[in-house]
């Protein structure tokens, strides 16, 4: 049941990247001592800035 919550969290957490407050995943990432947190807020952290980045590239004003 743990298992479904979290990753019903996660799923909400990559739906809009817009929403998340990336700094405070940022911080969480260096903030955080325990290893395996770490790395999930690392893997977090980076795969909202990708679905970011991804939406500023399929503008139709971004231009290379």
């Amino acid at each position: 049941m743990e298992r479904q919550k979290v990753l019903k969290q996660i799923d909400e957490l990559l739906t809009d990247p817009w929403q998340v407050d990336i700094k405070e995943l940022f911080d969480a990432f260096v903030d955080e001592h325990d290893e395996i947190k770490k790395d999930l807020y690392k893997v977090l952290y980076t795969c909202v800035l990708q679905k970011r980045q991804i939406d500023v590239i399929n503008e139709d004003k971004f231009i290379i």
